[in-house]
């Protein structure tokens, strides 16, 4: 470089610039129509990538054409890069673009990078979500949207250090042009990427009102009717979960246990604990909204399908971690469905049945031997005398249901177990007490006079 004239060695340099960064810009436009063709034939169907390119990290899942979209960035990082090396104005004889030219037109193409893959992601996030496509919208919002973000943090960081260092030594008419519409690129840039971010939390309200929609609608249309949940203790005790328990479940939680499958834990605790959250809180509105009653044996069937989703995240059959499992089942959902049922469990006693002062004079006149309010006051539905529901000692035929754990029974209401307040269900406790079959309607009954009966001589 000694041996070329100073004049020329500054036009060399200058024409050494402009050189990298055309080729940078048609390497963009490159990567652009192979991103565009990609985009019309991308069935986004699970890839993984395993690291062949330096610029996403290893094992990402994304879409094809989400690959072709990270190769926009590093050419254009790397001629910004080149432009921020000392330099001057364009030389004396302005037969090239300034330095401030190129950035511009550099940053210009990272506009278009950022609005281009925001694009494809909302579309696409929007299709597969309306389409209900979870294994599809999984791959999007948690495979292109995270790597996508990941990148253009990168990229943003690297362009505003590369342009808080630029040369502002030149005070010229058109350098302080250039440089304010240089600095109106870098605030829609901002802005471009600001909406991406914005993007990632909108959908996962979305996603999250989709979910428990989704799931109310299959609640409507398949949980079994009132008469359902007030079976005879007779019939025994549950002990299997409801066959719309297993299709709901399935149709809506299985499809997101096998969307997430290829993600990292992190993006999969976070996928999980959206869908599992807004499904149990659509089975209990569901519920509420029906009003529902429940029998003992009843609220013990709802338990069992309510157990049935924790069975559903323990299978082995989807692959999660023991660390996934622990933080899945302390969901405060799982806390407030637990709530519910011991509500619908403390069944109040059924109250004994009182007799009418108008049969006063034939009781006094035919004496009964047998007191027929003593065997009512016995008969009732309350969980916490199961050994004598409807005068049956269950516990001879089924030990297994004897209950040692009993709620205390409050002295101002002597037939009515005792429940604290629940912190997780809130004022919704009231609703599912509510919900109980209470036994407490009066019954007409002809009392039993021995001058009635047939053994009367």
């Amino acid at each position: 470089m000694d041996l070329i004239p100073k004049e020329c060695r500054i036009m060399l340099e200058d024409f050494s610039l402009y050189l990298l960064a055309i080729t940078a810009h048609a390497q963009w436009d490159h990567e652009l129509c192979r991103s565009l063709g990609s985009a019309l034939k991308d069935k986004c169907l699970t890839a993984v990538n395993h690291g062949s390119s330096s610029v996403t990290p290893s094992c990402e899942m994304m879409s094809v054409t989400m690959e072709h979209l990270l190769l926009l960035s590093p050419p254009l990082l790397s001629s910004l890069c080149c432009q921020h090396s000392p330099s001057r104005d364009s030389g004396s004889c302005n037969l090239l673009p300034s330095k401030l030219t190129l950035q511009r037109q550099t940053v210009s193409l990272a506009v278009a990078t950022v609005q281009v893959s925001t694009v494809w992601v909302i579309s696409k996030t929007y299709q597969f979500l309306s389409s209900w496509s979870l294994n599809k919208f999984l791959l999007i919002t948690q495979g292109d949207l995270k790597v996508l973000r990941e990148l253009l943090e990168t990229m943003m960081h690297q362009i505003n250090s590369l342009m808080m260092n630029s040369d502002s030594d030149h005070h010229s008419t058109l350098q302080n042009h250039n440089q304010l519409l240089l600095s109106q690129q870098l605030k829609a840039l901002d802005r471009a990427v600001s909406k991406l971010q914005s993007f990632s939390s909108l959908m996962l309200n979305t996603f999250s009102r989709d979910c428990k929609r989704m799931s109310g609608e299959i609640f409507e249309q398949t949980m079994p009717s009132a008469v359902h949940w007030r079976p005879s203790l007779r019939t025994g005790f549950p002990s299997s979960p409801s066959e719309y328990a297993s299709l709901a479940a399935q149709t809506v939680i299985g499809q997101v246990l096998e969307g997430v499958a290829p993600l990292s834990d992190d993006a999969r605790i976070q996928a999980l604990s959206i869908t599992m959250t807004a499904f149990m809180e659509a089975w209990m509105e569901h519920i509420l909204k029906q009003k529902i009653k429940f029998s003992v044996q009843g609220a013990l069937q709802l338990k069992q399908d309510f157990d049935s989703i924790r069975e559903l995240i323990q299978s082995d059959k989807y692959g999660l971690s023991a660390d996934l499992h622990q933080r899945l089942l302390s969901l405060r959902v799982f806390q407030q469905v637990d709530s519910a049922v011991v509500c619908l469990l403390q069944q109040p006693q059924a109250k004994p049945y009182l007799q009418s002062r108008a049969w006063e004079p034939f009781s006094r006149c035919c004496p009964s031997n047998i007191s027929r309010d003593s065997i009512d006051a016995v008969v009732g539905s309350s969980i916490t005398n199961l050994r004598c529901v409807e005068g049956e000692d269950l516990t001879q035929s089924d030990p297994s249901v004897v209950t040692t754990d009993l709620p205390p029974v409050d002295p101002s209401t002597p037939g009515e177990p005792y429940l604290a307040p629940s912190l997780v269900l809130g004022a919704a406790q009231q609703e599912w007490l509510d919900l109980r079959i209470h036994g407490s309607t009066r019954r007409w009954r002809l009392p039993g006079l021995q001058c009635l009966s047939k053994s009367e001589p």
